[in-house]
This record gives C-alpha cells, sequence and structure tokens, in this order.
C-alpha cells in the first residue's frame, strides 16, 4: 500500500468514521461520511456507531431518503493482510454498494460488497445482504431472503 493511501485512509477512520459513530447530530455525522468519499443523498439518516468501509469508502452510494439504523455495516472489499492458504481461494476484492431511494436499513443490517438495495427496500434488523435486494421489498435473515413484496 503506497503511502499516500496509507494516510487517506488513516484520516479516514480517525477524523471521520471515529467521530461520526458517536456524534449527536445526524447532519454532522453526514457531512463526516462525505469527507470519506462517501456519496450521499438529501434528506438522509444515519444512525449511531455505524461502521462503513474506510478502504474503499468511494464505492459506497446512498440515495435520497435512506435511513440507516444504528449499528449497520457497509462494507464495499473483503480482504486480509495475512497471507493464508485460503487467501488464494477467496483473493482480494472490492465492489460497489449502492442503496437507492428510500430504502431502510433497520438496526444492525450488514451489507457485503456488490450489493445494490432497491428503491423503498426494506434490509430487517440484524440481516446479512450477500445478493441485490429487488425494490420495495423486505428482506430479512442470514442470509438476507426476501419475504415480503411492499405495496406502497
Amino acid at each position: 500500500m503506497s503511502p499516500s493511501r496509507a494516510l487517506k485512509i488513516f484520516f479516514r477512520r480517525m477524523f471521520c468514521l471515529g467521530p461520526a459513530k458517536l456524534c449527536p447530530l445526524a447532519s454532522v455525522r453526514i457531512l463526516l461520511c462525505r469527507l470519506m468519499g462517501i456519496q450521499i443523498g438529501s434528506d438522509v439518516y444515519i444512525g449511531f456507531h455505524v461502521e462503513l468501509d474506510t478502504n474503499f469508502s468511494e464505492l459506497i452510494e446512498i440515495g435520497d431518503h435512506v435511513t440507516i439504523s444504528h449499528r449497520c455495516t457497509i462494507v464495499s472489499h473483503m480482504a486480509t493482510s495475512v497471507a493464508t492458504p485460503l487467501q488464494r481461494l477467496y483473493p482480494p476484492s472490492a465492489a460497489p454498494v449502492r442503496i437507492c431511494d428510500g430504502a431502510w436499513l433497520c438496526v444492525g443490517a450488514i451489507l457485503l460488497p456488490g450489493v445494490t438495495v432497491g428503491e423503498n427496500a426494506v434490509v430487517a434488523a440484524g440481516a446479512v445482504v450477500d445478493r441485490d435486494v429487488p425494490a420495495n421489498t423486505l428482506v430479512a435473515g442470514v442470509p438476507a431472503r426476501p419475504v415480503k413484496t411492499l405495496s406502497l
């Protein structure tokens, strides 16, 4: 990793994500996330203790009118710096994560790299999303599966 990339990641972790997790003002949390390089639309709520990928935060896109509840995790890369035999089977990868307009991530939801949460979709509390969520759909479970089509 280049020194400039390491410095950028350090800045994101220490001066953006760290304070954002505990900041009492939602607008400041959003500002700090934008400083990390995350694309965030208007009228967005990000709760306390939300974990956002700091290594590839520029791959995270959040639409308008999105709610991300407390203790959610959004990951845009999967990697280990430790050279193990498993690393050959599962090489490091990064992929965009997109949360479309009107989506709601309930408490403790986890989004893995490469997923898109469709418009007005709901990810239930504690769900682990490893594939795209269709628009107007409630998903739940580990791994998350469609439970209900939402009629708006």
